[in-house]
C-alpha cells in the first residue's frame, strides 16, 4: 500500500511538470549523410497522458545549418511517405501505442508511459529493450546499407545493440 501510494504521489508530481512540458522524447535516427538528427517525441496532454488524437512528433534539428541546435524542421512530405515516417495506434488494450517506421515496418515500436515518463520499446537483438536510437549507415542517397539499434535491456538494464543489414 506504501509503495502505491508512493508512485501515485510521483505521479502527481511528474504530471505536475508534464503540464509544463508538451512532448517527452522516445529516440533518434542518426545517418552518415550528414550531423543533422531527426527526433521522435511522444506528445503529452496537459493532464499527463500520451495525446491518442496526435501520439507522435518527429522533427529534424538541423546541425548542419545551425551548431546550437536550435534550428529545427519538420519532416518533408516526401519523408513522412517513405523514408521516415510512421504509423502509429492505440492498443486495443488501451495501455500503448504500436508504432512503426515506414521502411521498417517489420520492427514493432511500443511506446509506453511507465511511471509518467513515455519510453519506446522494441526487441533489440531478440531482447525487450527500450530503444533509444537508429544509425542508418549508407554509401549514397540510396536505401541504407546497414542500420544499428541502439538501447537497454529492459529486464537487466544491459545496453544492447543489433545491426541489422537490409534487404535490397
Amino acid at each position: 500500500m506504501k509503495r502505491a501510494i508512493l508512485i501515485l504521489s510521483l505521479c502527481m508530481v511528474l504530471s505536475g511538470m508534464a503540464l509544463a512540458q508538451s512532448s517527452q522524447p522516445l529516440f533518434l535516427i542518426e545517418r552518415t549523410k550528414n550531423v543533422n538528427k531527426l527526433y521522435y517525441e511522444a506528445n503529452i496532454t496537459k493532464s499527463g497522458e500520451i495525446n491518442a488524437r496526435e501520439p507522435i512528433r518527429a522533427f529534424w534539428i538541423m546541425w548542419a545549418k545551425d551548431s546550437t541546435g536550435q534550428t529545427t524542421e519538420p519532416l518533408s512530405f516526401i519523408e513522412k511517405k517513405m523514408a521516415y515516417g510512421y504509423n502509429v495506434e492505440q492498443d486495443p488494450s488501451g495501455r500503448h501505442f504500436n508504432m512503426t517506421l515506414k521502411p521498417f515496418k517489420e520492427r514493432l515500436i511500443k511506446i509506453v508511459l511507465l511511471n509518467c515518463t513515455a519510453r519506446a520499446e522494441m526487441l533489440i537483438n531478440g531482447q525487450p529493450s527500450v530503444f533509444e536510437k537508429m544509425y542508418i549507415y549508407s554509401k549514397g542517397d540510396s536505401k541504407p546499407d546497414s542500420i544499428k539499434l541502439y538501447g537497454t535491456e529492459i529486464e537487466s538494464g544491459a545496453r544492447k545493440y543489433e545491426l541489422v543489414i537490409p534487404k535490397k
